[in-house]
């Protein structure tokens, strides 16, 4: 693989000290129906033990920077159950979105808001809702991402090297070693590519200079804006204009303001097309947990290659899903399929087939938006 051979060397800790973590805790957790529901997306489920995903989220980043500097992005709909979930978390820390624009907007939002905190600061963005067991590795490739953004204008973003051919994810192709850094451990990125089909996947996996790309960004909060500027100029002009109301209690005006930013994902926006990102790659275990079927890829199964949770009783039932949220659900002579039981509504599905929950989840939202009028 197009991997460095330089022997791994420790970051200095030091250049944590200007880090702050930012938490993307958006979306609508719609393949989780119907444990999900709009209130409680996915990052606030405990899908993987007795905490959410949001939980574990600031757990492992607490071994990066302290409470204070870990800030996290959310919606007004979802600010009182994230307030709940995280009690430890100062109030100032949330960053309110008047309404969802995308990455690009949350970014930028983000960007602007810690501007005011430390001119200096360097951003570590991470989605809340990944599944990443090995801290101690994670906090050292952010640190090192950390200390490589502090040096120099750069896109940082960290690449997941794959362990099979998987079509559910988006891929970045790096190879040549960054000479700037202290190691072989930093790549410049060639390109970014979309979510492959399973051939292609397999020839990825195959050349190994392709890594997943993972959505984890570091940078310092003027290099990102820089590039915001550069490559989205109409969000830029919408950012500053946003700026001069971040301290108002005109909530109405602020969410006009954010309401006319572009959508768009970071990405699209800028990470394809800007020529100064490079990307570390993460030797750490790492799944986006995207679907009820991928639990069994990251949790412990029983002897037929089950995962089960809740109030379940199995028969004769085999590589599946069962799920009970408050309810007793019971199977027979059953095998690949996700059972979901819950008071919003009980799911059914083929596992290969999970991805689709989504478009259930949004038939369940429109016939109920069309009962209340």
């Amino acid at each position: 693989m197009g991997r460095g051979n330089a022997e791994h060397q420790k970051p200095n800790a030091e250049s944590l000290n200007h880090a702050y973590c930012v938490i993307m805790a958006g979306g609508k957790g719609e393949r989780f129906w119907p444990l999900s529901a709009s209130k409680v997306p996915k990052p606030f489920l405990k899908l993987l033990g007795s905490k959410t995903m949001i939980q574990h989220t600031v757990e492992r980043v607490r071994k990066l920077v302290p409470l204070e500097r870990i800030l996290v992005v959310i919606g007004e709909t979802h600010l009182a159950v994230a307030k709940e979930q995280l009690p430890d978390l100062p109030s100032a820390n949330f960053i309110v979105e008047p309404e969802g624009r995308d990455t690009a907007a949350c970014i930028g939002f983000a960007a602007i808001t810690l501007l005011g905190i430390e001119k200096n600061a360097v951003m570590v963005v991470l989605p809340a809702d990944h599944y990443i067991p090995d801290m101690e590795r994670f906090a050292e490739t952010v640190a090192r991402g950390v200390e490589v953004a502090g040096r120099g204008d750069y896109l940082v973003t960290i690449g997941i090297e794959p362990v099979r051919p998987e079509t559910g994810y988006g891929y970045i192709k790096a190879r040549q070693p960054f000479r700037a850094a202290l190691d072989g451990t930093c790549l410049k990125v060639e390109k970014f590519v979309e979510k492959p089909d399973l051939k292609r996947a397999a020839e990825y996996l195959a050349e190994g200079d392709y890594y997943w790309n993972a959505g984890m960004f570091i940078w310092q909060v003027k290099t990102v804006l820089m590039g915001v500027e550069r490559y989205m100029p109409e969000l830029y002009t919408g950012l500053l204009r946003l700026r001069q109301w971040l301290t108002s209690r005109d909530r109405r005006r602020l969410a006009q303001l954010y309401r006319g930013l572009t959508r768009v994902s970071i990405d699209y926006g800028l990470m394809e097309r800007a020529d100064n990102v490079l990307m570390i790659p993460g030797k750490f275990r790492w799944d986006d947990v995207g679907t009820w079927a991928s639990l069994q890829r990251v949790l412990d199964l029983d002897n037929d290659g089950n995962y089960t949770s809740g109030q379940t009783i199995s028969v004769d039932t085999k590589d599946s899903v069962v799920y009970g949220d408050g309810i007793v659900v019971g199977t027979i002579g059953v095998s690949n399929l996700v059972i979901v039981a819950s008071a919003n509504g009980v799911l059914v599905c083929d596992a290969k087939r999970a991805q689709e929950v989504r478009e259930i989840a949004r038939l369940v939202e429109a016939e109920r938006d069309e009962n209340k009028e």
